[in-house]
């Protein structure tokens, strides 16, 4: 979404300025009312994956769904729920019909456009200027992948991080400072290969893992709003923040910031790489950050975690990270009870997100309001979390498969060297 859009949407909100109190949370976005006992009995036909009780969001989900329930006595919530792969089916015979549910799970990007088009989903913006919506209460531009033509279509569920992750045993011993900058980050490497040691582990035979540093790279040269305008489809591949960011992702692999069979290793081999100290970094999400961090751990008590480096003088978003929200909640705009319905999907994406997250499951994506003493990395990423200019999912999240394939495919054969960065921008460009 374009920023004077969004400062535009929000000199307009009206500040919901009522306590909900439940569990000792304020809720900074939707009110809660005493529902009088002739109030309308309405039903809404929810749809949604979290069928594993085991699994730490399926909890968090129906934690909040109990407290909801609780809280809005007039309102019947009836439940259709699938595994991933079935339920995605399931959607697109909905969407083939033209009839959805009153609130389902989706995902933004690619995944949900169909439905925008097709007219099947309710735009959130009169929402937002009401009050019913505070994006004030979300951590900064998680809402990026639900904007569609600038208007906001769903609320934010699970969400990520992309941290480097630093041995700080390893910085002590040699007397190096965690990088701040690329010319740090040129510097420290140096260091550890002279002694040995591979800066940053990579497992780049998964493909995936090299997205990470690309996609750091792409928001220190372009910033979050320039690439994801041009990950949706405006503008070509061939332009200079895309050229700057091969060139220098080429240049860390010539200089040997990545060992140099990286492209022989998965991530889970990087990934114990860096847990054994034969690395010094390594740079992903934040999901084994918990296993990294855990009592019996070789990095138990050394791991520093920062954002990727900045890029001095670059035109970018410095303090901006990987990372975001891919699923979310929508409305189907043909509801019965559409103004219930985003009610509804405000309050568990809300209430969703403390909850998921105080189970170990997914990053916030409303501003933690909950009690619960978090672990110190917890707490870290929090902090970065809230910190950030800006987050941007690793590029394949937003292309479609078939360009996704060719940008994980041209990077590692730059990871490889066995491609340049021209070859790359030239492959990308002729996908347009």
């Amino acid at each position: 979404m374009k920023n004077n859009n969004k400062r535009q949407m929000k000199k307009h909100l009206k500040k919901a300025a009522t306590v909900l109190a439940c569990t000792g949370m304020v809720a900074g976005a939707f009110t809660t009312t005493a529902f009088a006992e002739d109030a309308e009995q309405i039903t809404l036909n929810v749809s949604h994956i979290f069928v594993d009780q085991t699994d730490g969001q399926c909890r968090g989900w129906y934690k909040a769904l109990d407290e909801y329930k609780e809280s809005h006595p007039n309102i019947t919530i009836v439940e259709d729920t699938a595994d991933n792969d079935a339920y995605k089916t399931k959607l697109k015979t909905q969407l083939a019909a033209g009839a959805v549910p009153d609130v389902f799970y989706a995902w933004g990007g690619g995944f949900t456009k169909p439905f925008v088009e097709a007219g099947m989903v309710e735009n959130l913006d009169p929402y937002v200027e009401d009050g019913t919506i505070d994006l004030d209460a979300m951590m900064p531009d998680i809402c990026n992948n639900f904007y569609y033509d600038g208007s906001l279509y769903g609320l934010p569920l699970d969400s990520f991080i992309g941290v480097l992750m630093c041995n700080q045993s390893l910085f002590d011993e040699y007397g190096l400072e965690i990088p701040k900058t690329m010319d740090d980050l040129y510097a420290v490497s140096a260091t550890f290969n002279e002694n040995g040691i591979t800066p940053i582990a990579m497992g780049e035979k998964d493909k995936w893992p090299g997205l990470f540093p690309f996609g750091a790279l792409a928001l220190r040269y372009g910033g979050v709003e320039k690439t994801i305008t041009m990950l949706n489809g405006e503008g070509n591949f061939d332009q200079e923040f895309v050229q700057k960011t091969a060139e220098e992702l080429q240049k860390m692999v010539d200089e040997g910031v990545f060992a140099s069979d990286s492209v022989a290793l998965t991530d889970d081999e990087a990934t114990e790489e860096f847990r054994q100290g034969r690395a010094a970094m390594w740079y992903s999400g934040n999901w084994k950050v918990d296993l990294l961090c855990e009592e019996g751990s070789p990095l138990e008590g050394k791991l520093t975690m920062v954002n990727w480096p900045a890029v001095s003088g670059a035109d970018g978003d410095q303090n901006s990270f990987v990372g975001g929200a891919s699923a979310t909640l929508v409305a189907s705009a043909t509801s019965a009870h559409k103004k219930e319905a985003v009610e509804f999907m405000t309050f568990m994406s809300e209430h969703f997100s403390n909850y998921a997250y105080e189970e170990g499951a997914i990053l916030p994506t409303w501003k933690y309001s909950g009690d619960m003493e978090l672990k110190p990395f917890q707490q870290t990423l929090l902090d970065l979390m809230q910190g950030a200019d800006g987050f941007c999912l690793a590029w394949d999240t937003l292309l479609d498969p078939e360009t996704a394939d060719v940008h994980s495919t041209s990077l590692q054969g730059i990871y490889a060297q066995q491609m340049t960065a021209d070859d790359y921008v030239e492959a990308m460009a002729a996908t347009r």
